[in-house]
């Protein structure tokens, strides 16, 4: 009994020792209660999202009763934030590249008619309205939203022919959902890499003590970030390749855009990620606090920036903090550039958010090292 009781007071007293090292490391003890409180809150208002708000153009040329219910059922369909255009805007492609629209419906000439046609004189014949549907298929989330809502619109508009929904898709293909996630995947994977990598070394050089020895040697702190953008530059592109390979020989995504501009926006990415990753180091102290910066980066990188589902389907509450998360443009613009096939300035939103990701963290960055060689 004798033994156990000192096994059991040595048990004890490690377990107290390393209870007060936590207790006594503020950084740690917050972390510790944030990252379950943020988790949870994030995957419970994620989780019960639905998609709201697809940005949805109607030109309606028939200028009927028929018609104007179907766009009131449109309107009463929250889904939708739907813009009533004149016929004169009659080009979709412009409106979806152009004007940001999601999805054009247009109804010929002739729809009701024909619609109506189709049991003249209570007899069936080959007559049915169509409506024209051109989709921004880069999301295939939206694209089924799209469809679920029209099919809707079109339930209880009175007794008349099947109709006819001619659907074509703005870049010429269908894209499924693979498609979509493989430039979220490229830049998540560079993003998290870059980021815990850059932070674990440097803290690690802060342990060593080989930071401090740094600045009292000729490199400057300019040289010593581009030295990290170099080498997970090479890194971010070398993953960029796997992930490109893997997913066009085992899924056979379809890459409709430059491969050149794709690598050049993530090692753009990359860059910003780096600078991140300097510039949480300022507050880890320790190789345990860096590792618990990690689920920070990635819980709301993954479900606050549109990678899983469309930024529609997150909660208004929580929809202005995917502005804040920095895979939220990387993903707009990796899309934009190889599933649209656009150039990335064509995507300036993506475009612009990424490089303000940059020049952020790489000035502030700058700035917090500046301040440590004068600590």
């Amino acid at each position: 009994m004798r033994v156990l009781s000192r096994s059991a007071f040595r048990i004890r007293a490690v377990a107290s020792r390393v209870l007060r090292q936590i207790w006594n490391d503020k950084r740690v003890l917050v972390v510790m209660f944030v990252i379950p409180v943020l988790a949870m809150i994030l995957f419970g208002f994620s989780f019960s999202g639905e998609i709201h708000g697809i940005r949805l153009a109607v030109i309606d040329d028939d200028h009927t009763d028929l018609t104007g219910s179907i766009i009131s059922n449109l309107q009463g369909d929250s889904t939708f934030q739907v813009t009533t255009l004149n016929p004169s805007s009659r080009d979709p492609d412009a409106l979806i590249l152009r004007r940001h629209y999601q999805a054009v419906i247009r109804f010929p000439k002739k729809f009701t008619s024909l619609y109506y046609a189709h049991f003249a004189m209570g007899v069936a014949t080959s007559a049915q309205g169509r409506i024209d549907l051109t989709l921004d298929e880069s999301d295939p989330q939206i694209v089924a939203a799209v469809r679920k809502g029209l099919a809707d619109a079109l339930m209880n508009i009175g007794e008349g022919g099947p109709v006819k929904v001619e659907t074509r898709y703005l870049y010429g293909v269908k894209v499924r959902f693979i498609d979509s996630f493989a430039p979220a995947i490229m830049g998540l994977v560079v993003m998290l890499v870059s980021t815990l990598l850059t932070l674990l070394s440097i803290v690690q050089e802060k342990v060593d003590g080989t930071f401090s020895r740094v600045w009292v040697s000729p490199v400057r702190r300019g040289e010593f970030i581009l030295g990290y953008i170099v080498a997970f530059g090479l890194i971010a592109f070398v993953q960029s390749i796997l992930v490109l390979a893997i997913g066009k020989i085992v899924f056979g995504i379809v890459i409709n855009g430059s491969l050149f501009w794709a690598f050049a926006c993530v090692i753009a990415f990359a860059v910003g990620s780096v600078g991140m990753g300097t510039l949480l180091s300022s507050v880890a102290q320790t190789e345990s606090q860096a590792v618990l910066f990690y689920p920070l980066i990635v819980v709301p990188s993954i479900l606050l920036s549109g990678m899983i589902w469309p930024l529609q389907a997150i909660p208004k509450l929580l929809r202005p903090l995917s502005y804040l998360v920095p895979l939220t443009y990387s993903n707009r613009l990796l899309r934009a550039v190889m599933v649209k096939g656009l150039a990335p300035w064509q995507e300036p939103v993506g475009l612009a958010g990424v490089l303000t990701f940059v020049l952020l963290t790489v000035v502030v960055s700058s700035l917090v090292l500046h301040q440590g060689t004068n600590d």
